[in-house]
């Protein structure tokens, strides 16, 4: 498998001649919106839209005022040498969403600045292309999660260090009634926002606690963190979690 090239468009353009290519193409819609017509089909864009383009597939955008997009051309979408069902079903173009950290158009922007820099591919625009990839088959093969929930769980990723942290405001400040984002947040992740957020202090906690012995730290220190301000209220809930108390565990672990 092989890197063919990535790029983005010069200006900010209002058309894109129909056109093809001989290999896939990942293009991350990065400024406005429009309409794509993609193997005779039309799709709306805006920013965050990603589309992938199956090899020999007719294809332009077009926008009253304006777009600009980054692109990777490939000739696989598998990262190892076994088929996936991915690439061999892919007849038709996939319309996608990036998510709320725009992971995708920051993992290729990040990937053609250092495609521009280095003379050759090198290990890290590997594994960088290889992180493109493994994102477009995570959103191909994961259920699809509401917009609004991954906004949500992307700010609980980002705020769990921070004992003043509310999931309630979290959820208040996404403007949606917030009985049905938890509906939703459940049906999504198998859990409530709040246990969520749980889930991943904890599991932090986990990692800090096991670390080598002459990197270990502190119970009190483990528990701000995870985001805890009482280190008694923090054991306690470890060790509902985990049967264990943090001590216990992280002997356990050395």
């Amino acid at each position: 498998m092989a890197l063919l090239l990535v790029g983005a468009s010069p200006n900010r353009l209002m058309d894109h001649e129909l056109h093809s290519h001989d290999c896939y193409e990942i293009i991350a819609n990065t400024e406005g919106e429009g309409t794509a017509e993609i193997g005779g089909q039309e799709y709306p864009f805006s920013p965050g839209s990603v589309h992938v383009i199956p090899p020999g597939m007719l294809h332009r955008k077009r926008a009253p005022g304006g777009f600009r997009d980054i692109y990777l051309r490939t000739d696989t979408l598998n990262r190892t040498d076994t088929p996936r069902q991915i690439e061999r079903k892919l007849i038709a173009p996939l319309i996608l969403s990036d998510d709320s950290c725009h992971t995708i158009t920051n993992l290729l922007s990040i990937l053609l600045s250092r495609y521009l820099i280095q003379k050759e591919t090198d290990a890290v625009t590997e594994t960088m292309y290889n992180a493109v990839l493994q994102m477009i088959e995570q959103s191909v093969t994961d259920p699809p999660i509401h917009p609004v929930v991954s906004r949500v769980i992307q700010r609980i990723a980002a705020s769990y260090s921070d004992p003043d942290f509310q999931v309630t405001k979290a959820l208040t400040d996404t403007g949606y009634s917030k009985d049905h984002l938890r509906r939703c947040f459940r049906e999504a992740t198998g859990m409530t926002p709040q246990r969520y957020l749980t889930d991943i202090r904890i599991r932090y906690a986990k990692r800090l606690l096991g670390q080598k012995e002459d990197q270990c730290l502190p119970v009190g220190e483990v528990a701000m963190l995870c985001g805890y301000y009482d280190p008694d209220y923090f054991c306690r809930l470890f060790r509902a979690r985990t049967g264990m108390t943090p001590t216990a565990f992280q002997q356990k672990a050395r």
